[in-house]
């Protein structure tokens, strides 16, 4: 009996993921209609494709834990509970987005969900993400700090110095 209780919380839990995987996709589709029709102010970089790595990392990430994104950070943003409205909002440049509409596309922040930046400085969140990590082993906390970046950052000095 056990084993048929655990694998239908383990079809329940493959099921929450494809589920966000899929309202991430949705969401970046119609982001990336939105910068066609040209309503997202700035430019912006999107997620497709990478829908699995946000919604996996969110999953097993806690409330108090931290996320530290690059410029393509609208599906981390979401898969830590950020709701689309604020979200969309940001991209259109409202009032009523995450940075009241002023940091649009690529500066995404809700430091209520464990969302301390996305960042569109090409490794510039690395070594915040460390002081991070850092505070929380000072301060002996379990924290986590999941830092996000692209094969580019990997020739910046930042990454080095954040190894």
């Amino acid at each position: 009996m056990t084993a048929v209780t655990d694998a239908t919380t383990d079809l329940d839990a493959k099921v929450a993921l494809y589920r966000r995987q899929l309202e991430l996709r949705l969401f970046e589709q119609r982001a990336y209609d939105l910068f066609l029709e040209n309503l997202v102010k700035g430019t912006s970089h999107l997620s497709l494709g990478q829908e699995a790595i946000a919604a996996g990392f969110a999953a097993a990430m806690r409330p108090t834990d931290w996320t530290f994104a690059t410029y393509r950070g609208h599906a981390h943003t979401l898969a830590r509970g950020v709701p689309m409205t604020p979200v969309l909002a940001e991209l259109l440049g409202r009032a009523n987005g995450l940075m009241a509409g002023k940091g649009g596309s690529m500066h995404l922040t809700s430091v209520e969900h464990g969302v301390m930046g996305s960042y569109a400085i090409i490794g510039a969140h690395l070594p915040i993400a460390c002081g991070a990590a850092w505070s929380a082993q000072y301060r002996g906390t379990d924290q986590v700090a999941v830092c996000f970046f692209g094969d580019g950052t990997t020739n910046i000095g930042a990454f080095h110095e954040a190894l």
